[in-house]
């Protein structure tokens, strides 16, 4: 076998064009539920932003009253109010003209516009991150940043019976739990079942379980297990000419305070310290992203021959009540 002689090949063939796809693939996760789930569309008018709650007397089993009898006011139900400072998050990023000039595969319009799309999924994943963590807030300073607190510092309804050493957060987002040196706990229908009922006693009807990857596995073997007293076996005849599933998941959970759909959240897993650890049992009717400033891209100064811009937001996270939500933190 040879090559016919003298036959242009292209081991020596010159100018070749390159074979590029006119595609950048990219597949880091961007999904953020926690925002999808609630109201993003809430604006503050400060700083700090407050808003108000309020409770119910307990019901009473000797409201019997005489006839004609001449009532006395009962003390009127207080409101309270409570708070969330607001924080500002941003992506900066720089381009200069020629890169912004050239023609760039995968690339649909310039590349300061890929450059701000990008830190704008960037900048959402962050927020979802802060949004859901266990920080107090801080008022900040000229010098010192202001931080919102996280859902976890708003919950107080919860089951930590599994674990030893802890400081339990007041509830109001002013301070949030330590759990330093602290025994974990394993993710049992028991434990979420304690947490969710002190919501529902509380008034609240979570209506989404929030959990991390690794959580959701172990929450779908919770329920599909066998060896779970209780547990539902659901089985399916299938005829020799179908193709068979095999059902491994839980999408809802049909729990004693009502149907719940099952959410994992995959940016829950970046936080290997805290949020991959911890199953939120969230009422999206009592949580909010209000904005100061909406997310928006803004010019900076131009630094010679290179374009610059930032995407930021300045927001806070609003927990209407906070006693309507539920969490189980500390899960092995």
């Amino acid at each position: 076998m040879a090559m016919t002689t003298n036959a242009q090949n292209t081991f020596a063939q010159v100018g070749i064009r390159e074979s590029l796809a006119d595609i950048v693939y990219r597949i880091d996760p961007t999904e953020t539920p926690f925002q999808s789930n609630i109201s993003t569309s809430g604006t503050v008018r400060n700083r700090y932003h407050e808003w108000q709650q309020q409770t119910l007397a307990s019901p009473s089993l000797s409201n019997i009253q005489l006839e004609g009898d001449e009532p006395t006011a009962a003390a009127a139900v207080a409101r309270t109010r409570i708070g969330n400072r607001t924080q500002i998050s941003y992506k900066a990023f720089a381009v200069t003209t020629t890169a912004d000039a050239v023609s760039v595969a995968g690339v649909a319009s310039d590349e300061l516009d890929e450059q701000r799309i990008l830190k704008g999924l960037e900048l959402r994943r962050d927020m979802e991150v802060m949004l859901l963590n266990n920080k107090a807030q801080a008022a900040g300073g000229p010098l010192t940043v202001a931080a919102m607190a996280g859902l976890a510092s708003f919950i107080t309804n919860t089951d930590l019976s599994g674990v030893n050493l802890y400081t339990a957060a007041t509830g109001d987002g002013t301070d949030a739990y330590n759990f330093t040196n602290t025994t974990s706990q394993a993710l049992t229908l028991t434990i979420l079942n304690s947490a969710l009922k002190s919501a529902y006693v509380d008034g609240g009807t979570p209506n989404f379980v929030m959990l991390s990857p690794d959580k959701k596995i172990d929450f779908s073997g919770l329920a599909l297990a066998s060896s779970i007293s209780g547990a539902a076996q659901v089985r399916q005849t299938i005829s020799s000419s179908e193709a068979a599933a095999l059902i491994g998941s839980v999408e809802s959970w049909m729990s004693d305070f009502g149907s719940l759909g099952v959410t994992v959240n995959i940016q829950m897993a970046s936080d290997t310290a805290f949020l991959d650890n911890t199953a939120y049992l969230i009422d999206g009717r009592y949580a909010e992203v209000a904005f100061l400033e909406p997310m928006q891209s803004r010019p900076l100064a131009t630094n010679g021959l290179a374009d610059r811009e930032m995407v930021f937001a300045n927001y806070t996270l609003a927990v209407g009540a906070p006693k309507a939500h539920a969490a189980v933190f500390v899960l092995s």
